[in-house]
């Protein structure tokens, strides 16, 4: 069989009769995007015709996805763990609530705020756009002097961003409601489809910022640290340029978060929010697009199914449950068994591969004349 006028065949070493297609180097480094975005969209689809709660699941997988992805685009790329992600998700879930909800309640639900937020109103996709912006400058600030730690240090500092983050907005009236009070009356302008775009819109600019040379370059900071800077890389500016692009990527996954709620609480964006999304991550493997995809999708369907176990599910004249709170137990569980037989996630960090691409075995050298 041939492809681009190539003859497919097995090649040495490979078993006979197997089925490959030899494509271009670009085509198959394409489907390292292409099958993320087919898995995800079956996905939606398949759960959406399930049920109307498979259907609410799905709007928060698909929040969950987006915010792990914008995790992947610093922390799979750099090698740095950081633990204050939530907080740009948490500025652009403010941000989509301070811009969406009607002016006269927010007269009344938060009557401290500056004159200009009480009057602020925008488009929900303008203000998702927005929220974006702003998470994106949280972290370019917050990079300038971030970006210079590594390791622990990097993520006790990251954590540090978060709590200092969530406080001013539980406390600063100014820009919410008093204190431990929440936003609520956000209109859900986002259905399911709407979503679903957005979330693969976040796959594939994340996708073409790994494809990038500046996240090559981060990368071989990654691989050999000490190495990278004899090589000419500037590894704070890249870790910066990676740490904006997914701060931004994460103030729009806190805007469909906002959306997909309804309601808006600085206490919402707490440590479970970051172990939450960072296992999923890890789950699936911290250093590839293509796990931080599966990990959350697996995750996500896991959470669901042992939800309706919780809930009784009828077999027969027999109802099948498990004790409240148990989905907690048995997804740690699940977690930690994989950390342990699998410390490299589901996909060992790798993206996914062309399957059918030849394998190519080096010609042997011809035999010198006698």
């Amino acid at each position: 069989m041939t492809a681009h006028g190539k003859t497919a065949g097995t090649g040495a070493g490979a078993p006979r009769g197997s089925f490959r297609i030899g494509v271009p180097e670009p085509v198959a480094k394409l489907w390292t995007l292409v099958l993320p975005l087919v898995v995800v969209y079956l996905f939606a689809v398949l759960a959406s015709s399930m049920s109307k709660a498979a259907s609410i699941d799905l709007g928060y997988a698909l929040t969950n996805l987006i915010i792990v992805v914008a995790m992947w685009t610093f922390i799979g790329n750099s090698g740095v763990l950081s633990f204050g992600h939530i907080a740009f998700v948490a500025v652009g879930a403010w941000t989509m609530s301070l811009l969406t909800i009607d002016p006269d309640m927010k007269a009344s639900l938060m009557p401290g705020l500056f004159p200009f937020l009480k009057e602020a109103t925008a488009n929900p996709f303008l203000a998702l756009v927005i929220g974006g912006a702003i998470g994106g400058a949280l972290a370019f600030v917050s990079g300038l002097v971030l970006m210079r730690l590594h390791g622990l240090e990097a993520g006790i500092a990251t954590f540090a961003l978060l709590m200092l983050v969530v406080q001013i907005l539980t406390y600063w009236s100014s820009i919410g409601p008093k204190t431990g009070q929440s936003m609520a009356g956000i209109p859900r302008s986002f259905d399911l489809n709407i979503m679903v775009f957005i979330a693969l819109a976040v796959i594939v600019l994340a996708w073409c910022y790994g494809q990038s040379r500046s996240a090559r370059m981060l990368r071989a900071s990654r691989d050999d640290r000490q190495a990278a800077p004899a090589s000419g890389i500037d590894v704070r500016r890249q870790r910066l340029i990676a740490f904006v692009v997914s701060g931004a990527l994460a103030g729009i996954g806190g805007a469909v978060w906002a959306q997909m709620n309804g309601v808006v609480q600085a206490s919402q964006f707490s440590l479970g929010f970051t172990f939450t999304t960072i296992a999923m991550l890890v789950v699936g493997g911290m250093l590839s697009l293509w796990g931080a995809v599966v990990g959350t999708l697996v995750i996500s369907a896991l959470d669901h199914v042992l939800g309706l176990f919780e809930r009784g599910i009828p077999l027969g004249d027999v109802t099948v449950s498990l004790p409240s709170g148990s989905r907690l137990i048995v997804l740690g569980a699940i977690m930690v068994l994989i950390l342990i037989f699998r410390p490299s996630g589901i996909t060992g960090g790798r993206e996914s591969v062309w399957p059918f691409r030849p394998r190519i075995t080096p010609r042997s050298a011809p035999s010198s004349p006698r």
